[in-house]
């Protein structure tokens, strides 16, 4: 098997992870220790230090709500036909990365269907706010042996579906209930190879077109789904799947990747709690270009066709010029000459962001963190809703230490891999995609465009802000 799914975009766990842990378990309930339980889950955790981790949560915050807390709580039961215990920790610390107090719960073995019908069992005593049907790829394709034609394979999926749009309306009328729905793995072999859509018989082909139909009616739904296929194409089934997990306790998702399997679950339950970001702060040197600007010119720093580096670079441009165009507000701290910095946007032709994309612009040789603060407050958003991508460790470090609300996902030292850490860590995660949040980068600049004059900073020399879009 091949090494875990890695929560890449966190930094690795310090060296004095586990004697915090410790003092953390003696701790009692407060909102010093929820902070720090916070912190100890923002690092990439394994298997067993996301298990220990949950075992001291659940153990220092009692399931009723600390009043301490500021966002809301959630109680996720699991409805599953197989084996997901070895899951819930990885859920409870996913949510706790996200400032979620999370509370879950499970059926009996295979009995969800059970579990929603019945009066005084264990998951309507639990009362969910949120309920994920988490069913295995076998129990979804029983009964695809039996198919002899294309019609009877599209029938089974019809019947399949139904099945499931049945559950989930059980589940929100019993429960009033959000609902989640996990893809289910393509983890069966095939039988036929390169045309295995041809042979009406086959499982595997018949996964790809339950999770192609399961798309359009979780969209007529209202349903959420937790794309399981599309994060086992990325990463390699092996780092999902062991068939040996299935045969001795009917684990489909193995054991190492249970803290990826929480993370992808909880970034969903805190979208619905709109604590996803809003805003993606900028380094500029190495983070948007190669080189520094001020040394090699705005012509001189490494971008575009002609190299892997400059294309490394063009990129990360395209990609975050993408988020910008689905509603992420763009901003610039760079440490920096303001004017020199500037003149990259205006004079290099390869530059795919363009200052008009940019909506506060600082450009400066004040803290990071100082600067970040007065990001936000001029966007008029809280420091919790920004992103802050720098390619320097020490600056990384510093806003961690400062600002710890703010995420600031850890990049490789290649800058082809920035795209990755941003796009895999989950912090614009949406389910939805509305009019609000197409318009709202033109909503800042609008918002901007309505002061009179550039605002200029009184407590900080140097310090200007471009509210002039």
């Amino acid at each position: 098997m091949s090494d875990r799914p890695r929560l890449h975009w966190l930094p690795q766990r310090p060296n004095d992870w586990r004697a915090r842990l410790k003092a953390l378990s003696e701790r009692q309930c407060s909102a010093e220790s929820w902070a720090e339980a916070v912190s100890l889950a923002g690092y990439d955790l394994d298997f067993t230090a996301t298990n220990a981790l949950a075992a001291v949560v659940s153990r220092a915050f009692p399931p009723e709500t600390p009043s301490f807390l500021n966002s809301r709580p959630e109680r996720l039961a699991v409805l599953s036909s197989s084996t997901t215990s070895h899951l819930l920790p990885g859920l409870v610390v996913g949510a706790l990365r996200r400032g979620i107090h999370l509370i879950v719960e499970e059926n009996d073995y295979a009995l969800y269907r059970e579990a929603l019908v019945e009066d005084g069992g264990r998951i309507a005593e639990f009362r969910p706010t949120s309920i994920l049907f988490a069913l295995d790829t076998r129990h979804l394709t029983r009964g695809v042996a039996d198919c002899r034609t294309r019609a009877d394979t599209e029938t089974l999926v019809e019947r399949t579906l139904a099945d499931l749009r049945a559950l989930w309306a059980r589940a929100r009328d019993r429960f009033a209930a959000k609902i989640l729905q996990q893809t289910p793995i393509p983890c069966l072999p095939s039988l036929m190879g390169s045309n295995e859509h041809r042979n009406p018989a086959s499982a595997a082909a018949l996964v790809a077109r339950i999770n192609t139909r399961l798309r359009e009616i979780a969209d007529e739904d209202g349903i959420d789904l937790v794309a399981l296929d599309y994060r086992v194409a990325q990463d390699g089934l092996s780092a999902w799947y062991d068939v040996a997990f299935w045969l001795k306790a009917k684990q489909e998702i193995a054991l190492p990747a249970a803290p990826m399997y929480g993370d992808l679950v909880a970034r969903i339950l805190a979208a619905r709690q709109g604590r996803s970001a809003k805003c993606l702060v900028l380094d500029l040197d190495n983070t948007l270009w190669g080189g520094v600007v001020g040394d090699d010119g705005p012509l001189g720093v490494t971008l575009g066709e002609g190299s892997a580096l400059g294309e490394a670079f063009r990129s990360v441009q395209t990609y975050v010029r993408d988020l910008r165009r689905r509603g992420v507000v763009l901003a610039v701290c760079s440490k920096n000459d303001e004017k020199i910095a500037r003149s990259v946007f205006s004079e290099n032709p390869d530059m795919i962001l363009k200052e008009s994309d940019i909506s506060c612009f600082v450009a400066n040789w004040t803290d990071k963190a100082t600067n970040l603060r007065e990001i936000a407050r001029h966007l008029n958003i809280g420091v919790d809703s920004l992103v802050f991508l720098d390619d320097n460790p020490f600056e990384r470090g510093l806003v961690r230490r400062e600002l710890p609300m703010v995420f600031v996902p850890e990049l490789p030292s290649a800058p082809e891999g920035y795209v990755a850490a941003l796009a895999d860590s989950g912090c614009f995660e949406a389910t939805n995609l509305t009019e609000e949040d197409l318009a709202r980068v033109d909503y800042y600049r609008a918002d901007l465009m309505s002061l009179d004059m550039p605002i200029e900073s009184t407590d900080m020399e140097g310090h200007l802000y471009d509210l002039q879009m």
